[in-house]
C-alpha cells in the first residue's frame, strides 16, 4: 500500500511532467491528427465508445479507425487495456478539437 505522502510527491511529479511535455505532446498530436476527422475519431476513443459508433460518427471506414487506433497506440497517445483502446489525452487540453 502507498502512503499518503508518496502519493502527493508522485502527484507533483506527473504534474511537473505534465507541464514541461505540453509543447511536445501537441505538437506530436497536431501530427499524428492531422485533420478534423482523425481528431473527433481520437477524441471519441475513450475506452466507452465501439469502432463501429466511432468510424459512423466520423465517416470513417473500420480499417481506418483501427489504423489510426495502432498508430496512436504506437505513438504512446493511446492504450490498450481490455481490448479496448483508450485516448491518453483530451484535445480539448491542447485546442484541438474540431469546431
Amino acid at each position: 500500500m502507498i502512503d499518503m505522502e508518496t502519493l502527493s510527491v508522485l502527484k507533483e511529479i506527473r504534474n511537473w511532467i505534465r507541464a514541461g511535455s505540453h509543447k511536445q505532446v501537441k505538437e506530436l498530436l497536431e501530427s499524428a491528427l492531422p485533420d478534423a476527422k482523425d481528431r473527433m475519431a481520437y477524441q471519441m476513443s475513450a475506452g466507452k465508445t465501439a469502432v463501429e459508433a466511432i468510424r459512423k460518427a466520423c465517416k470513417m471506414s473500420p480499417n481506418g479507425v483501427v489504423a489510426l487506433h495502432a498508430k496512436c497506440v504506437s505513438l504512446g497517445l493511446m492504450e490498450e487495456a481490455d481490448q479496448k483502446k483508450r485516448r491518453l489525452f483530451d484535445l480539448n487540453d491542447f485546442g484541438l478539437l474540431p469546431e
